[in-house]
């Protein structure tokens, strides 16, 4: 059996897994069972893409820990108001807790694995002999991008959206949820763009260095000083 798949199997027999939503938990364990292993790994690559999805996955958790008291009634599959009904939800409680954990998860690792895919690639490819970036260059800049992330998705001005459906006492917590949902995705986009930028012009930027640094080193040893 693969490794969701038992893991699907493991979490069909919690009493906390929605059924309904088996192999939405179970891919997303998964994803983060080989992420937790590659960021392991002594292969760089396979080490980049853990790293990146790991990251994502604790802002994530970070981030809901806080949305999911703001208002828990948000987190259905779809985000569409039923109350406080258990039959959309990935798992049977309104533990603020359990939720921010699971839709952390969830919620992050599907789009962080083509980010962490480009980031591993564009730090490894042979690039005009320019050197490779490993994976304890990158953990800074992929802490700070969490980092800011969250502080954005908090401050972001909260536009004035009346919600369908969504009882006026939740209106404020459904649209701070909504925001800081958006703000999260909008952020690893643009994040993983600035950082794909900055890794291509740094490696280019130290072969260019090396290249020249060497042509000066021949061309000195071919016209030695005469003294």
């Amino acid at each position: 059996m693969s490794i969701q798949a038992n893991i699907s199997e493991f979490l069909k027999n919690s009493l906390l897994m929605n059924p309904k939503y088996q192999g939405m938990l179970g891919a997303a364990a998964a994803a983060t069972a080989v992420a937790t292993a590659s960021a392991c790994s002594s292969w760089e690559p396979a080490k980049i893409m853990g790293t990146t999805v790991l990251t994502g996955i604790m802002y994530g958790i970070v981030n809901d820990m806080i949305a999911c008291r703001r208002c828990i009634e948000y987190f259905t599959v779809g985000h569409f108001y039923d109350g406080r009904n258990l039959e959309h939800r990935p798992i049977l409680t309104l533990d603020p807790n359990l939720n921010a954990i699971v839709w952390g998860t969830v919620a992050t690792w599907w789009a962080c694995a083509p980010a962490g895919a480009i980031l591993a690639t564009l730090s490894r490819v042979p690039l005009f002999g320019a050197p490779p970036v490993a994976t304890k260059h990158l953990r800074p800049a992929l802490a700070s991008i969490a980092a800011a992330t969250l502080y954005l998705s908090h401050i972001r001005p909260r536009p004035n959206i009346h919600y369908w459906n969504v009882p006026e006492a939740l209106q404020a917590g459904w649209n701070d949820c909504n925001t800081r949902n958006e703000t999260g995705y909008a952020c690893i986009a643009f994040g993983s763009i600035l950082l794909s930028v900055g890794i291509v012009a740094t490696r280019i930027g130290l072969g260019l260095h090396s290249y020249f640094s060497r042509d000066s080193t021949e061309v000195h040893e071919q016209n030695p000083k005469v003294g």
